[in-house]
């Protein structure tokens, strides 16, 4: 099946250039190699691109059989914990004929589609939705280069750049460190589209343009910011290429600024469920309290990254986990490889390509006031916003389009003749002296060759330069060596390993139902998903504040992304509808039963588990103090926020369930004073409530979750979940 999606398809693009594009059938034919590289081992063994190995050092899973088709990696873990989870969900949900707007197995109910990485307005994520995580991760990657390479060259080709120019830039930018390394996750869609959105907006720019063409620019660029693949990538995408426009053609400000109005309009029909979920997030909350980006990098974060942009294997290779530097792998693998490199710094621009150097050159500034922290511009920006609260890693993703653009604009220089005769030394030198100085046999015996091959790859660019096609697949070959196990290939069989303990935890659920909750790290959080396995916990950089709130009195460490949970109350986390917990053999847990151990894992059973829907007849002003939660009776009583939940004092209560499904829940109440209905969801912009059709005010209920003060009297109340206000 993966075949009809990639092999396929690829061949008849292959024949289609042959027929009609000899030139870009060129261009292929070097790109093949990167994809052979990339790709070609999961095509070949059946397996998924997948480092779902990385479990190994997660309890319950370290002592998993795996089978020898399986690689590991350990720095993608982000692949297996965070988007497999949501992209199955919405899966689930599709097949279903459900819009996918709540995870009703992640966070004990968080948004789905709120949180802006589950692509359901991207057509590029079709693979998944009909072959699933693993199989569609796999066909995506191969079609990320693809689209990457073939939208570089077609770029460069439209400012008449010869062919060994153009294929030397566009081979440097789809098959370099940074796209390979972000290849798995929704941010390399947008990565690969980068060229193609810098062609549209600047072809819009154009005097003979029409303004058809400045509309499709601006609801395309909106699409990619609002379609749910990484909205803040996207935005720095498109933001480099209204920033290129305005070097380009300056004069045209007109259509630069009536294509952003579209795109804002049709970003934010699609993304309005995002904006607010980022504007109630605890990421938003430490960003105002704590300003994370006023504390730019160590020096030496500096220098180890600024090494690596030279010499992309200097630090390791995260393939092999030997990577020494102590920053992540992805953000800071921004080279392009020795022989391009070499070109880059070789080769005089030509004036009819100097403006297009100099957006290329802006792309370069950015990165470097926003990514690298250069002074003194820097000081400035982080504190203006949106650069207070945006990740600051995301800018690295301008870095290889610029170098590669500089570069092929540089070879085609050299090409006509424009070169600096005495760079052809200096800049293998450069090299040679950055490898030296870095260490290199403290290294790897892999990674120490990749070295060498930058210093060789730099020194045999003259010769290479002049001949067509030798040039073009040296490029290819140094980069696909480079690329050799940073995404690894994972065997079918080894998808979701089959932990006693959580198939033993699965039994249990099945028969009684309830959320499930790990302690001290066991069974990550969002993985319980895959296994049907309803969590309270969520590992979501957009979590709501009050549920990161809420997860940091558990002892969570991390404010934004959570962490272990070191604390369990029986009675608040039976109020959130929790009625198994796993944690190791070890670990006590008072106030829960043991229901089963074996192997270092245990499963305790919650007495005091409450269903999702309840009504109580008073309520108790209430903090973040977990002793105090403790204290309440949640069967009786609600802990609300101070100056909410109004009066209410009822000694009858009764409460009949109608429905629950992810996005609303209904149900009748009957109670002889003003009571309080509860629903055990987290609070998330878009809840709302209605007490017999109207609607009534939202009341943060136990820390986190969704209450409503009720009338006496029989009523019928609904929460639901409406994501676009309008």
């Amino acid at each position: 099946m993966v075949f009809l999606w990639t092999a396929l398809p690829l061949l008849v693009l292959h024949i289609w250039m042959w027929r009609r594009a000899r030139r870009l059938l060129h261009f292929q034919l070097a790109l093949d190699l990167c994809l052979a590289v990339v790709v070609g081992p999961a095509l070949v063994r059946g397996g998924d691109l997948n480092p779902v190995r990385c479990l190994q050092r997660n309890a319950p899973f370290e002592d998993s059989a795996w089978s020898e088709d399986t690689g590991y990696q350990p720095t993608q873990s982000d692949l297996v914990l965070q988007f497999h989870p949501w992209w199955e969900a919405v899966r689930g949900q599709i097949s279903e004929g459900r819009l996918p707007l709540i995870a009703d197995e992640i966070g004990g109910g968080l948004p789905l589609l709120a949180n802006g990485q589950t692509g359901l307005w991207a057509p590029v994520m079709l693979p998944v939705w009909v072959l699933g995580a693993e199989r569609g991760t796999t066909v995506m990657a191969l079609w990320k280069i693809e689209c990457a390479g073939i939208g570089a060259f077609l770029f460069l080709s439209s400012w008449r750049l010869r062919w060994r120019a153009a294929a030397l830039g566009a081979l440097a930018y789809a098959g370099g460190a940074y796209q390979v390394a972000w290849l798995l996750v929704p941010l390399a869609w947008v990565t690969a589209a980068l060229p193609w959105v810098w062609w549209l907006v600047l072809s819009a720019l154009r005097r003979r343009a029409g303004w058809r063409l400045l509309v499709v620019t601006g609801v395309s660029c909106g699409w990619l910011l609002g379609c749910g693949l990484h909205p803040e990538t996207a935005a720095i995408v498109i933001g480099s290429a209204f920033m290129a426009g305005f070097i380009l053609h300056p004069g045209r400000w007109v259509r630069v600024v009536v294509a952003a109005v579209l795109m804002v309009v049709i970003a934010l029909v699609l993304a309005w469920p995002t904006v607010g979920y980022i504007n109630a997030s605890a990421r938003v909350e430490v960003a105002q309290d704590q300003h994370p980006n006023r504390e730019g990098p160590l020096l030496l974060w500096k220098g180890l990254a600024a090494r690596q942009l030279l010499v992309p294997a200097i630090n390791g290779h995260p393939g092999r986990g030997d990577w020494r530097a102590p920053f992540q792998h992805a953000p800071a693998a921004t080279g392009i490889g020795g022989l391009a490199l070499t070109l880059l710094f070789v080769g005089r621009v030509r004036r009819r390509h100097r403006r297009l150097l100099w957006a290329a050159l802006g792309c370069l500034g950015v990165a470097a006031v926003l990514f690298y922290r250069v002074p003194p511009l820097d000081w400035l920006l982080v504190r203006l916003p949106p650069f207070d609260r945006m990740t600051l890693a995301r800018f690295a993703a301008l870095v290889p389009w610029g170098l590669a653009v500089w570069a092929a604009l540089a070879a085609e220089g050299i090409l006509r003749g424009l070169h600096r005769r005495w760079a052809w030394v200096v800049a293998p030198c450069v090299l040679v002296v950055v490898a030296v100085l870095s260490r290199p046999m403290e290294l790897a015996t892999a990674d120490h060759a990749l070295v060498l091959l930058t210093v060789a790859a730099a020194a045999a660019a003259p010769v290479l330069l002049s001949r067509a096609w030798l040039a073009a697949f040296a490029v290819a070959a140094e980069l696909a060596l480079y690329a050799i196990g940073i995404n690894p290939v994972a065997a079918a069989v080894d998808r979701l390993p089959r932990a006693e303990v959580v198939e033993r935890l699965r039994s249990l659920q099945g028969a009684k139902g309830g959320r499930i909750i790990g302690l001290g790290g066991m069974l990550p959080a969002n993985l319980a998903g895959r296994y049907g396995l309803p969590d309270f916990r969520a590992y979501d950089p957009l979590r709501p504040a009050p549920l990161a709130r809420l997860f940091s009195t558990l002892g969570a460490a991390d404010p934004v992304l959570g962490g272990a949970i070191r604390r369990a109350p029986a009675g608040l986390c039976g109020w959130w509808s929790i009625r198994f917990l796993i944690a190791r053999d070890d670990a006590r847990v008072p106030g829960w039963n043991r229901v089963w151990s074996s192997n270092g894992a245990s499963i305790w059973n919650n007495p005091d588990w409450l269903p999702e829907l309840g009504v109580v007849g008073r309520t108790v002003v209430g903090g973040w103090d977990v002793l105090a939660a403790d204290a309440v009776d949640f069967e009786r009583a609600a802990l609300v926020p101070e100056g909410e939940g109004g009066v209410v004092a009822a000694e009858k209560t009764g409460l009949e369930v109608v429905s629950i499904q992810g996005d609303r829940a209904r149900a009748r109440v009957e109670c002889d004073g003003p009571c309080f209905v509860t629903l055990a969801r987290p609070w998330a912009p878009g809840w709302r409530t209605t007490v017999d059709g109207v609607n009534a005010g939202l009341v943060r209920a136990n820390l986190a979750g969704l209450g409503v003060v009720v009338p006496a009297g029989q009523h019928d109340v609904e929460f639901s979940y409406h994501p676009w206000r309008w």
